[in-house]
């Protein structure tokens, strides 16, 4: 293998490692973040975050909007591993508006802000403790979904190069997860929002 072609592979790899998160939530590699397990746990509430989850709520202000999120550790490129555990929820406060109608909840982000002082709210009856990042950005996720990939021959025909002949047929089912082309990361310019003047 030549030296040229490993130094190509390696620049590559570096590069696609440097790229995982989407450039909204990028941060650089000197950048020191607290996890969510800190923030909650030993209740710290400075420093920089950088937390992927759910939304479970949003709530318009009057010059920025909160959003609850309940929170699942990061994949490799950042996007919220969902399962049937979570460690907790957190706060984030956006400027500006974000529309309810696109940041649904259910819908996965990851949040970059500064770390504040925790809050105390209300989940249903339960008193709750939320670690808050302030002055967040926030990268929403593309939908992904499900694709169902059939592949049938005909009971008599055999796959490539024989095609012809006595044989089993062939039948192939995958089912992958794709990111829909349809929605992307959605920014809002605030300085064009239609406010109402008191």
């Amino acid at each position: 293998m030549s030296k040229k072609f490993v130094a190509v592979a390696l620049s590559l790899m570096i590069l696609a490692g440097c790229a995982s998160y989407p450039e909204q939530v990028r941060i650089a590699d000197n950048v020191a973040l607290t996890s969510y397990e800190n923030a909650a746990q030993q209740n710290v509430d400075f420093g920089t975050a950088r937390w992927s989850g759910v939304i479970a709520q949003v709530s318009n202000k009057a010059d920025k909007t909160r959003l609850e999120v309940v929170y699942f550790p990061s994949g490799t490129n950042g996007r919220p591993a969902v399962s049937d555990q979570t460690k907790g929820r957190f706060v984030a406060y956006i400027k500006g508006f974000l529309d309810p109608m696109v940041y649904q909840p259910g819908k996965s982000v990851t949040v970059l802000g500064e770390l504040s002082r925790s809050e105390t709210g209300q989940v249903d009856e339960y008193q709750y403790r939320y670690p808050v990042i302030k002055d967040a950005t926030v990268y929403l996720w593309p939908k992904q979904e499900d694709r169902v990939e059939v592949i049938e021959t005909w009971p008599m025909m055999r796959p490539y190069p024989y095609y012809w002949g006595y044989g089993p047929g062939i039948r192939v089912r995958t089912i992958t997860k794709q990111q829909s082309t349809t929605q992307g990361p959605v920014h809002v310019d605030n300085n064009k929002q239609n406010k109402v003047q008191p």
